[in-house]
């Protein structure tokens, strides 16, 4: 089973991915820029992060933050404010 949450901040896309066998997966603009294959999730801390831009340390943030339950709950955030997800905070 695979789990997909699309949005989009500035003008670019984010996209998460969550399946049971291959883990978890942030695409910024079509590219895959970090995994997790861990099996649990501490939803306090980011299981998901990129900077939009690789070389800028400015440039904004994504991060993704997950809960596993009965079903796998995400919010994604950028610069620390939610802008997507089914995981409240």
């Amino acid at each position: 089973m695979k789990k997909e949450s699309v949005t989009e901040f500035q003008e670019r896309e984010i996209r998460v991915t969550n399946a049971w066998l291959g883990g978890a997966r942030l695409y910024i603009d079509g590219e895959c820029r970090d995994k997790n294959t861990k099996l649990l999730a501490n939803p306090s801390a980011p299981s998901l992060s990129a900077r939009f831009e690789h070389q800028i340390p400015d440039s904004p943030l994504a991060e993704v933050f997950a809960e596993a339950v009965v079903t796998v709950k995400a919010r994604i955030c950028v610069n620390g404010k939610r802008i997507a997800g089914d995981l409240p905070g």
